[in-house]
């Protein structure tokens, strides 16, 4: 199932294969789903590779992930728009094998 996350906050796994922007992003109501206190930063619709194939068939509604639910949260409607340059600002740490963001001044220079 899709996952929604900030810039800052991608998804802790190397799973998704891709971030799309919700529609009407960035005025948006989808918030990163990081469970942190008073974080309401917006999101973008990160899809895992079965759905991006879905995405490239013309399928724009894709289930969120939950929790607590097996079916899903919530579902989304994703626009045409791609987030690009993801590998810009997050890299596979190999010692690690983690995700790690860069912090948002060195996404800035892009």
């Amino acid at each position: 199932m899709a996952i929604v996350r900030c810039q800052d906050h991608p998804p802790q796994t190397k799973n998704y294969a891709i971030a799309v922007e919700p529609v009407g992003y960035p005025n948006t109501a989808l918030i990163c789903g990081r469970e942190e206190q008073d974080h309401d930063e917006i999101g973008w619709v990160f899809l895992l590779p079965e759905e991006y194939e879905q995405y490239q068939n013309g399928q724009r509604v894709f289930g969120l992930w939950g929790p607590e639910s097996s079916s899903g949260a919530a579902k989304v409607r994703v626009s045409e728009d791609i987030v690009e340059g993801l590998n810009r600002w997050v890299e596979l740490d190999d010692d690690r094998n983690e995700w790690n963001p860069q912090s948002q001044s060195t996404m800035d220079r892009y």
